[in-house]
């Protein structure tokens, strides 16, 4: 019997026991959330690692939140992957530099970037390790939001 898993909140809809061999068994439970998200940062942190659905928080604004933190925290990493410099860039530049890299174009639009189909792509390459081992805080920063 195979358990179900994804990269998305709300997978696991209740306790799950899998028996591997006489001596392990594997108990898959639903994960638990705050009922209230008091820092937007928080929100938008766990909207970026898919802890929370999309519907709440647009994905453009989930992209442009990570792309600030990298441009912050790993500019060599953006650099490397998708040729952005971080001089005069915001989180909104990078999926602008993604969309040129990538060749997000809107159709029928004369040529205008997708901006959405940038975020997609940075969240999607955040989300799978792509971009490598990051992380959007630090004990440090976590006392800021706190």
């Amino acid at each position: 019997r195979l358990a179900k898993v994804g990269n998305e909140p709300a997978v696991t809809k209740a306790q799950q026991r899998h028996t591997l061999n006489d001596h392990m068994t594997l108990i898959d439970s639903p994960g638990l959330l705050w009922p209230k998200i008091e820092h937007p940062v928080i929100g938008l942190m766990l909207a970026t690692i898919h802890a929370v659905t999309a519907k709440v928080i647009v994905e453009e604004e989930i992209a442009e939140f990570l792309a600030t933190m990298l441009l912050a925290r790993y500019p060599d990493l953006l650099a490397a992957r998708y040729g952005c410099e971080r001089d005069g860039l915001d989180g909104a530049g990078v999926l602008e530099a993604i969309a040129i890299k990538r060749g997000c174009l809107r159709k029928g639009k004369g040529g205008e970037l997708d901006r959405e189909k940038a975020a997609k792509i940075l969240l999607t390459e955040f989300r799978n390790g792509t971009l490598g081992r990051i992380s959007l805080e630090t004990p440090e920063t976590r006392e800021t939001l706190t």
